[in-house]
């Protein structure tokens, strides 16, 4: 399970130029505000930071990321910050390149082009938010369930941390089920040990603080998301990453279609995934990253005509290991490349930006905020406020549901200038308006 050097290395060079995005996401904002807390000894079961849904419940579904990037700020400021952003991005990528390696061992150059569309569409999910953690351990869950019993089982441990991380562990538990279930199929010995595993799993999604609520909240992100949020939304063709969406979609399809023949395993992976990418943009990472080893799998290799011969093929398989790198290169080897990249990372973290970037926020109004609650503020700017005006409850931000339904319905009246809308903005005491 050692990455490979050449994947190591593909996953550092994006992992260093991810720290030329500056920290800018306002999500980020009330993600630590809330994991501060965690790490205080009080983790946030209620609303904190408005005046609109004031101690109303709150979902704990992501509490261990929000603890991770409050501890990040805490340890390196912004900067600490924009490395666990470069760690995770650089985690992502080497996951997805050498995943796709092990599908691929002898045509190295396929499985790389095979990882590009993953890489290209998950950089729109490269943000400073608890979503990119759960799409690291995604890709590592697709890894694990393309190996043996030893593998799945170990996918057991992974649901937990997830679980506690962000809501997409849904996705991975519905996967690890289809998978216990495609094999107990294929298999006519012993099928009774997948029964096991899946229970297990089960009970892994459910030892979280916010217990079989943590269920219900991924659901409602799932069957009832506000569609009218652009990443709740379903994907737009119009957009870069919805363009990049359906070009994957018809290479997967064009793959499945002229390629070796799909095996059930993988067509329980790959089909429940593609339609969840179908429900929101956010969502549409998934597919290609869960792709990756199948597209490496199946596509023909150009420089095949210009291989060794059989012979030579089978003297040079003997110097390989099992996933096809060179035995002499030892723990030593392994141990420089993991140091040379680590070196990359650290020096494009201490050469980038750290400081938030405000030019997309009203930092020029912060003075001017009336103190308590009457502020309606633009969704968008309700992590920034909870960060630096901390004096001022905000009227919505981007944890979304606790909003929903009518909060974010009068939030729209006014905002919109909707029919009436003076009457909604007197009832619910607005005193000032910050868009």
């Amino acid at each position: 399970m050692y990455p490979r050097p050449l994947a190591l290395a593909i996953g550092a060079a994006f992992g260093a130029l991810v720290t030329l995005q500056p920290v800018a996401d306002s999500d980020l904002f009330w993600h630590i505000a809330t994991g501060a807390r965690t790490l205080a000894g009080e983790l946030p079961r209620s609303d904190l930071f408005s005046w609109t849904v004031p101690g109303a419940p709150v979902s704990t579904d992501q509490w261990l990321g929000d603890a991770l990037l409050a501890l990040a700020r805490a340890i390196g400021d912004w900067r600490g910050v924009l490395a666990l952003r470069a760690l995770a991005v650089a985690a992502l990528v080497t996951i997805i390149t050498d995943t796709a390696m092990a599908a691929r061992p002898r045509a190295p150059i396929v499985a790389i082009l095979a990882s590009f569309p993953a890489i290209a569409l998950s950089r729109f999910a490269w943000t400073d938010r608890p979503e990119l953690l759960g799409l690291v351990l995604f890709a590592l869950l697709v890894r694990l369930l393309r190996g043996g019993d030893r593998e799945l089982l170990m996918t057991i441990p992974l649901l937990f941390v997830w679980s506690q991380l962000h809501g997409s562990y849904a996705l991975g538990l519905g996967l690890v089920l289809a998978s216990c279930g495609a094999r107990a199929l294929e298999e006519r010995r012993e099928r009774w040990r997948f029964v096991p595993i899946a229970a297990a799993a089960i009970v892994a999604t459910l030892a979280v603080p916010a217990g079989l609520a943590t269920w219900t909240s991924s659901g409602g992100h799932f069957l009832a998301p506000p569609r009218y949020i652009s990443e709740e939304g379903v994907p737009d063709v119009r957009t870069a990453p919805g363009v990049l969406f359906v070009g994957t979609l018809v290479l997967l399809l064009a793959t499945g279609m002229l390629g070796r023949r799909v095996t059930l395993n993988e067509a329980m992976l790959l089909l429940p995934v593609a339609f969840v990418s179908l429900t929101a943009a956010r969502h549409t990472p998934f597919v290609a990253v869960a792709a990756a080893a199948f597209f490496a799998a199946s596509w023909p290799d150009p420089l095949a005509r210009w291989r060794a011969t059989e012979t030579l093929s089978s003297a040079r398989t003997s110097s390989l290991g099992r996933d096809g790198v060179p035995r002499a290169a030892g723990a030593l080897g392994r141990a420089a490349a993991l140091g040379a990249c680590g070196a990359a990372l650290f020096a494009s973290v201490a050469l980038a930006d750290g400081r938030v970037d405000e030019s997309g926020y009203p930092r020029g109004a912060l003075a001017a905020l009336p103190a308590g609650p009457g502020l309606l503020n633009h969704y968008d700017w309700g992590g920034y406020l909870i960060e630096f005006a901390p004096r001022t409850p905000v009227f919505i931000d981007g944890r979304l549901f606790p909003f929903v339904p009518s909060v974010l319905e009068d939030y729209r009246a006014i905002v919109g200038a909707h029919p009436g809308w003076e009457g909604v903005a007197e009832r619910r005491g607005v005193r000032a308006i910050l868009v």
